[in-house]
């Protein structure tokens, strides 16, 4: 017996898509701009990667973990466990922010600066536009937090949009830690 297998994406996927592709050229921009000047630039200044960076990406991955943890919970309509995981990878994404704040002071007291030194500026500016992303990640993490209130009396069709809602937030997160994985590693190299 054959089946049709028809995928039809939902609004939240076509536009979390269209989203994904722009940030992609955005960040891609961003890496080759610094790139091309650190290549350019003579004299490369010497600093050591915070450690702290390397626990907040950690705890990107743990939290975008808990996420998919709250998901699962989430179709089982397990609605205080998925809550419960939802609020915890919040948490863990503004423990990540606190350190990369906590890196940008470690960098500073270093001596590192943006003038006249293209690695010290990726540092700030990678930090700066990724953190900015992942407070509109948190924003979209809380309104699935307020909204889940409503499903313990909701219906099933709250419960579908819903999913649908919490599976384009779990992407864009899950996104927004691969792209801090690749800028890390990024910055690793140019503050050798």
């Amino acid at each position: 017996m054959r089946r049709d297998l028809h995928f039809s994406p939902s609004l939240y996927q076509v536009g979390l898509g269209v989203g994904l592709v722009s940030l992609s050229a955005f960040f891609i921009g961003l890496i080759l701009a610094f790139a091309f000047r650190i290549e350019t630039q003579p004299g490369k200044i010497q600093f050591h990667a915070p450690t702290s960076l390397w626990l907040s990406t950690v705890l990107l991955a743990v939290s975008s973990w808990l996420l998919e943890a709250a998901r699962y919970a989430l179709r089982r309509a397990l609605i205080a466990i998925y809550r419960g995981r939802v609020l915890a990878a919040m948490i863990l994404g503004f423990v990540f922010l606190a350190l990369q704040v906590s890196a940008g002071l470690n960098l500073f007291e270093q001596g590192v600066m943006t003038v006249a030194n293209p690695q010290g500026s990726a540092f700030y500016i990678f930090m700066g536009v990724h953190g900015a992303h992942i407070l509109g990640g948190l924003g979209w993490l809380l309104f699935l937090f307020i909204r889940s209130a409503a499903l313990f009396s909701g219906s099933e069709n709250d419960l579908r949009k819903h999913r649908l809602i919490a599976g384009a937030a779990a992407s864009y997160w899950h996104y927004m830690g691969l792209v801090w994985a690749v800028l890390f590693f990024f910055l690793l190299q140019w503050s050798r």
